[in-house]
């Protein structure tokens, strides 16, 4: 009996450690609803009859980790967001991507987003640093 419980609690020590060691976190919060922000601006610059298409799978449910929407790639240590890719959009003519709503993101590395016709967005601002 003794050595069935001590197993028992080997086997629970080891499974802890593997998933250390694998690291994988799911997204930052913070991170979240910085996304959730920028696909609210998303829509605001993409044309009326599109709107409904825009990054469907950008939730606000909390039970998906945002790492796993569609033209997201995230570090698998930290859980932060490395990679936004959202093409395939409709946006206006002449849309503005403002980079205000990029700040929350210390590791992104690449942000891609051409739209149906190749020419994405017009131009940057930054409402925050001017």
């Amino acid at each position: 009996m003794k050595r069935k419980v001590l197993l028992g609690q080997y086997l629970i020590w080891v499974m802890l450690l593997l998933g250390k060691l694998h690291g994988y976190k799911s997204c930052i919060q913070k991170e979240r609803k910085a996304l959730l922000e920028l696909k609210k601006y998303i829509i605001s610059i993409t044309e009326e009859d599109q709107t409904d298409c825009v990054l469907l799978t950008w939730t606000n449910d909390s039970k998906i980790d945002c790492c796993r929407w569609e033209g997201l790639k995230c570090n698998r240590t930290s859980g932060r967001v490395m990679e936004i890719v959202f093409g395939g959009l409709y946006l206006k003519e002449s849309s503005l991507l403002n980079l205000s709503l990029l700040h929350p993101f210390e590791e992104l590395q690449l942000l891609d987003s051409t739209d149906y016709e190749d020419k994405g967005f017009s131009g940057l601002f930054d409402d925050v640093e001017g």
